[in-house]
């Protein structure tokens, strides 16, 4: 069985275990109830899976006088308040991830994420599932953890103006529990001598973003080899070179360099707006790992998954396809990138004309699974010390 067989067969499986009608059907579901109740008199909307489920939109905000409720923050000492903790293999893994989930709800009268709802632990958890399902390597292990934030709803997240402060939004909530989370790694997880490499998607980018960005015990002499920030929203290259200036962390700019911030926002040449990426912004194409428009070279690539959005089938099927092609687009600060004329996916769903948002990570997956493992060591190579 060759590599790109062996890749559709995981998809047919992720998509029977993982990706049951049930699992995107978001829409239909509604919270349960906290262990100390906080829910208001009037009903909650109901949530959508916002990132996944692009068949439904947002639904206009009800009840606009009930009481806004914030969650306590997650109590990390508790395993309880992790998604992942120290999951992988039984034999010593090459590496460890830190990994923060997108926008995962749409709940306009609860619109700060609480981990306490059943319903929202196991978004999260089938969501990892699926990601690490194409993200991890089994002749390369990796070590996992992955916490619970008090992420922003859906719209409200789309209504943030993410060139601006964020402290003063919702959104503050879920980057103060990614700072909180992951000094508690460092502190008690983080094995020293060994890479640790950052993931996050969207809301879950930004909040690895200004984790960077306040942390300088981040430094690729302590373990840190790369932070793939995904969909991370209205970078430019500028900004994040004077965010970073002086600290040894700098933009990634080939396939090996370490200690480096790797972005990009997915589209197709033809896209309309989009509100995640602006002039100039920064970008690396995750497939050649160039920042030029050089195409990339897909003629040896494996299948790649990506979610399928169709009016003739359930919202969120799982398929895989080649990619038609890849570039870099600096001017626009998108990935460009192109699928087969009978993939149909429908990308104007739900982000916009053109807007593959949701497939940033999907689209790249064993590229970026193989990108890990090469930075990763690389960073021995530079840091590790003689045993």
């Amino acid at each position: 069985m060759n590599a790109a067989s062996i890749f559709f067969r995981r998809v047919r499986i992720l998509s029977a275990v993982l990706l049951c009608p049930a699992f995107f059907a978001f829409a239909s579901c509604s919270f349960f109830e906290p262990d100390e109740p906080e829910t208001p008199e009037a009903s909650i909307e109901a949530e959508t899976n916002a990132e996944t489920d692009a068949a439904e939109q947002p639904k206009p905000t009800v009840g606009i006088n009930a009481p806004l409720v914030i969650p306590p923050p997650p109590d990390y000492a508790n395993p309880a308040s992790w998604v992942r903790i120290g999951a992988g293999d039984s034999v010593l893994p090459e590496f460890e991830v830190f990994y923060i989930y997108p926008t995962l709800f749409q709940n306009k009268l609860r619109p700060v994420m609480d981990h306490r709802f059943d319903r929202i632990r196991t978004k999260a958890s089938d969501y990892i599932d699926l990601t690490f399902g194409l993200l991890t390597d089994p002749v390369h292990p990796l070590k996992l953890y992955a916490p619970f934030v008090r992420q922003a709803d859906y719209s409200t997240t789309l209504e943030t103006d993410f060139a601006s402060d964020l402290s003063d939004t919702l959104l503050q909530y879920g980057i103060e529990d990614t700072k909180t989370a992951f000094r508690y790694f460092l502190k008690f997880f983080h094995t020293p001598g060994m890479p640790y490499i950052l993931i996050g998607h969207s809301q879950g980018a930004s909040d690895l973003y200004e984790l960077l960005r306040s942390a300088p015990e981040i430094t690729p002499e302590s373990g840190f080899a790369a932070a793939y920030l995904a969909g991370l929203p209205k970078k430019t290259a500028e900004e994040i070179d004077r965010d970073f200036a002086g600290r040894g962390i700098r933009r990634g700019k080939s396939a090996d360099d370490t200690g480096v911030i790797l972005t990009w926002n997915t589209i197709a040449q033809d896209a309309g707006e989009n509100i995640f990426t602006v002039p100039g912004g920064a970008m690396i194409n995750p497939v050649n790992w160039k920042t030029d428009d050089t195409p990339a070279d897909l003629s040896e690539s494996l299948a790649t998954g990506y979610y399928y959005v169709s009016e003739k089938e359930p919202a969120g099927t799982f398929r895989a396809s080649l990619l038609n092609g890849i570039h870099a687009d600096p001017e626009r600060g998108a990935v460009i990138v192109g699928l087969p004329g009978d993939s149909q996916y429908d990308a104007s769903a739900q982000m916009g004309e053109g807007i593959f948002h949701a497939n940033d990570i999907f689209f790249f997956a064993e590229f970026l699974r193989d990108n890990m493992v090469r930075r990763a060591a690389a960073w021995r190579e530079q840091y590790a010390r003689p045993e």
